[in-house]
């Protein structure tokens, strides 16, 4: 085997575990930004239930 070709394939195997780590922050960055997005949906809900029933309260209240 001769010297120069096992840096090569260390080069190659040092790309490829780069880019399968790079692929895997990636699918962890859009997982957490859809995380995100859900979150932000319940949030808005949660808002609106909650402005509704003190509406509804108060409105029980002043009767």
């Amino acid at each position: 085997m001769s010297t120069r070709c096992c840096p090569r394939r260390q080069r190659g195997a040092i790309l490829i575990e780069s880019l399968v780590a790079l692929a895997i922050l990636s699918l962890g960055a859009a997982a957490m930004f859809t995380a995100f997005d859900h979150l932000e949906a319940a949030s808005h809900a949660t808002r609106t239930l909650s402005t509704s029933a003190r509406t509804q309260l108060s409105a029980s209240g002043t009767r």
